[in-house]
């Protein structure tokens, strides 16, 4: 008897392109997942072209910015190891330190509750912040302990961070003086514990491995939107703080109050640090 088998079906063309593209889509996703594993989220951002930066709804911002207001303890909080090759000026105390600190209250003269920092870090440049922070916060208090018949009401309060190795430090201190506005100075310190170097926004937009244009585009996104609600204010007759959010102030390379806590990057535009206001924008990538 003749036994026939049935020919063996070939495989398409089509067939064969869309297994190949299979594959090579699973191939990929194992060597992206090999490589965040061994080399971390931001080298592979880097080699793959990917940006990290997320639009984030309303809501979450909404809750970041009006959280703001209670980050201040007057401390620091650390995430992660540090580096051990950082030398402390005071060997057994905390990498920031409350240095100067004084609640009193004079009636017609002046309220001070003021906690300012000192960086406990043996660096040059750390001790450039802290000459800064001394000059800035505490001599502005000691002065207005001699003032009489002023009125001043000044608050300075301050938080640090330590994550992936990155100090930083934010300032906040309010000052009031009779029937003046009320002025909001806020100031930041980013520092590179391993490096030993200064951080700035375009640093730290690189280490996080974001889209810088991405980044300038959300800001003057959100200063416009700021914009907007300021002029319909000042149409009712109030007196807001004027924005342009073209201006070259807004620009990444300009902005340098800024700090980094639970891979939340705070961008800040204080103007009470170049005129008397207490009004700031927050910007939160």
């Amino acid at each position: 008897m003749n036994v026939t088998l049935p020919e063996e079906e070939k495989m398409s063309k089509k067939r064969i392109a869309i297994y190949a593209v299979a594959i090579s889509i699973c191939i990929i996703a194992i060597i992206i997942a090999a490589c965040i594993q061994i080399l971390g989220n931001d080298f592979t951002n880097k080699i793959f072209g990917v940006s990290r930066l997320q639009t984030k709804t309303e809501e979450e911002q909404q809750l970041l910015k009006n959280n703001f207001d209670n980050i201040f303890s007057n401390g620091i909080q650390i995430q992660g190891d540090i580096t051990k090759d950082i030398t402390k000026i005071k060997e057994n105390e905390d990498y920031v330190i409350t240095n100067y600190s004084k609640i009193e209250n004079d009636t017609g003269n002046y309220e001070l509750n003021v906690n300012i920092p000192y960086i406990n870090i043996d660096n040059n440049i750390i001790k450039q912040y802290n000459d800064e922070i001394e000059n800035i916060f505490e001599e502005k208090a000691k002065s207005i302990l001699e003032t009489q018949n002023q009125n001043y009401i000044y608050t300075v309060e301050y938080q640090a961070y330590i994550e992936n190795n990155i100090f930083s430090l934010i300032i906040r201190s309010n000052l009031k003086q009779g029937s003046n506005a009320q002025q909001l100075i806020i100031q930041t310190y980013n520092f590179d514990l391993i490096n030993k170097k200064e951080i700035t926004l375009n640093d730290e937009i690189e280490i996080l491995g974001l889209n810088k244009e991405e980044v300038q585009k959300q800001i003057r996104n959100e200063i416009k939107e700021e914009q907007e609600k300021a002029e319909d204010l000042k149409n009712l007759g109030y007196d807001i703080y004027s924005r342009d959010s073209e201006s070259d102030f807004y620009s990444i390379d300009n902005s340098n109050i800024f700090f980094l806590h639970e891979q939340n990057l705070y961008i800040i535009y204080p103007y009470g640090n170049d005129a008397l206001t207490s009004e700031m924008d927050l910007v939160i990538i």
